[in-house]
């Protein structure tokens, strides 16, 4: 995320959310926005919108696992709803990313043991690769 940042990149509204971190403090983004907005609402007059919207809100924004092992993405395709964020853990010795094939996201190089997550807001098809090794190639399919 550093080099996005020292980059001056920035990742337009329609674009997927990106983070990388360790794995150990892997930071998933949008959870503390999800978490300000339901304790607007509780702050509300009207209590059945706030239990509904904090009932709602969790099922939401499920994570979903991409093990990075053996020169492989597993699985090579997951399918994830909209607001999903997916979260790739690198197992080999050696670093790898997870690049869209059309620039919409990148995870970085991940060192072992790092992860890098993205959160999907647009329903699609993201096919991506390992910049350091293309021959390395999946896909993430979003429904809404």
């Amino acid at each position: 995320m550093l080099l996005l940042i020292a980059c001056g990149r920035q990742t337009p509204p329609t674009m997927p959310k990106q983070t990388s971190a360790p794995a150990q403090q892997a930071v998933i983004e949008g959870q503390q926005p999800a978490q300000e907005a339901t304790a607007g609402e509780e702050a509300t007059d009207n209590g059945e919108e706030a239990e509904e919207a904090s009932a709602t809100a969790p099922s939401a924004r499920e994570e979903h696992t991409v093990q990075i092992k053996g020169f492989a993405f597993a699985p090579r395709t997951i399918t994830v709803k909209v607001g999903n964020t997916v979260t790739w853990t690198n197992g080999d010795s050696v670093g790898h990313t997870a690049t869209a094939d059309d620039d919409s996201f990148d995870t970085g190089l991940l060192a072992k043991g790092q992860s890098g997550s993205v959160t999907f807001d647009t329903p699609g098809t993201y096919t991506y690769f390992c910049t350091p090794h293309p021959n390395m190639k999946a896909t993430v399919l979003v429904e809404k």
